[in-house]
């Protein structure tokens, strides 16, 4: 692929990917938690305990709208806030086992989602899709650290 190819592909990949999230969004909604605290909780399951500022940078939201958002899933049962131990002025959040349970219970619901929508594929597309997991993941991992 050329350099003047970059910008066409990266339209229709975002372009894709959106809409492919929205669509599992819709065919799979979340009736326990917004969006917002979906991906939160997802956040902290994925990566572990962390700081409020650690978890505002990764959700891409400003402190105040973290710990609204902390504050609704700590009231829910979804998230622990404990001390921190090395700085008694910080707190450190994480999925509790009901928040894990959830995290958990959405994911399979979204599996089961994309699972019936690849049966309905051809064998080739399958294919094709299952050879650009690697290249998507490494797009991720790529955008994550820019």
């Amino acid at each position: 692929m050329t350099d003047e190819n970059a910008p066409d592909l990266a339209s229709g990949l975002r372009h894709t990917v959106t809409r492919l999230y929205l669509t599992l969004r819709r065919n799979s909604p979340i009736s326990e938690l917004s969006a917002a605290q979906a991906s939160g909780l997802a956040s902290l399951e994925d990566y572990g305990p962390m700081r409020m500022g650690e978890f505002a940078e990764r959700e891409s939201i400003r402190m105040p709208t973290a710990t609204a958002l902390i504050d609704g899933l700590h009231r829910g049962g979804y998230v622990s806030r404990e001390p921190d131990p090395d700085d008694r002025r910080a707190v450190i959040i994480a999925a509790t086992d009901t928040g894990s349970e959830i995290v958990s219970d959405i994911r399979t619901r979204r599996d089961d989602s994309v699972t019936r929508a690849l049966q309905t594929l051809s064998d080739d597309h399958r294919a094709a899709l299952a050879a650009a997991l690697p290249a998507l993941r490494e797009l991720q991992t790529r955008m994550e650290l820019s």
